[in-house]
């Protein structure tokens, strides 16, 4: 029986590659961003490839709208049983010029809503026995100030992961993150999505390590 992938932050980088890898293994598999336009390329390309394969549009940043598309992807999919989070809000910024408010916009993408959203689905991953895989960062754990708002979300985000990882475990719910500590790209020898998607995979499967750095 196949399984249900829904991936938070999809796009044509990182999460096509697990889209794939995941559709490959025999998951169904659901995109949530908030761009119709490439979440139908998205699609498109997985149906391609054979993979079936379902969208749905939401800002990351607003709870009302996650709600709303996990809910709708769940009524064509059936029940969660993977969740993965890749939202984040990418910018260079000092984070002496940032503002609160500002700040606290950005935390609701990298981390609060993560949580919003492992909440939302909680029940179908308890039956389901299911995972959450996280997209960490390595500026979680090397900060670096001109990327202010990009390392605080991902060491809360981080630190998400190891207290949902605890506070789980006794659901047989699995929590993991991947650590990614250098630039992702298409062509890298280390760091391509396929690559990374393949660590996500083995997250998956092994239900072991909270985090892998690479």
């Amino acid at each position: 029986m196949s399984k249900n992938l829904i991936i938070i932050g999809a796009g044509p980088g990182l999460s096509k590659g697990i889209a794939e890898k995941f559709g490959k293994e025999g998951f169904r598999v659901g995109l949530i961003s908030r761009n119709s336009e490439k979440l139908e390329r998205e699609v498109a390309g997985l149906k391609n490839m054979g993979i079936t394969a379902f969208c749905a549009i939401a800002d990351a940043s607003d709870k009302k709208q996650i709600a709303k598309a996990l809910q709708n992807l769940r009524e064509k999919m059936g029940k969660v049983n993977t969740l993965v989070y890749n939202a984040a809000v990418l910018k260079r910024k000092n984070i002496m010029d940032e503002t609160t408010e500002v700040l606290l916009d950005d935390l609701k993408v990298s981390v609060i809503n993560a949580l919003f959203a492992v909440q939302t689905v909680y029940e179908d991953l308890k039956e389901n026995q299911g995972t959450v895989l996280l997209t960490g960062g390595g500026l979680a754990i090397n900060p670096n100030p001109e990327l202010g708002s990009v390392c605080l979300g991902k060491a809360a985000l981080r630190n998400l992961a190891f207290q949902l990882n605890e506070t789980l475990k006794s659901k047989n719910i699995y929590v993991g993150i991947v650590t990614i500590c250098d630039q992702i790209k298409e062509d890298s020898s280390t760091h391509s999505p396929k690559i990374l998607a393949d660590i996500f995979w083995q997250l998956q499967e092994n239900r072991s390590e909270v985090e892998i750095k690479h």
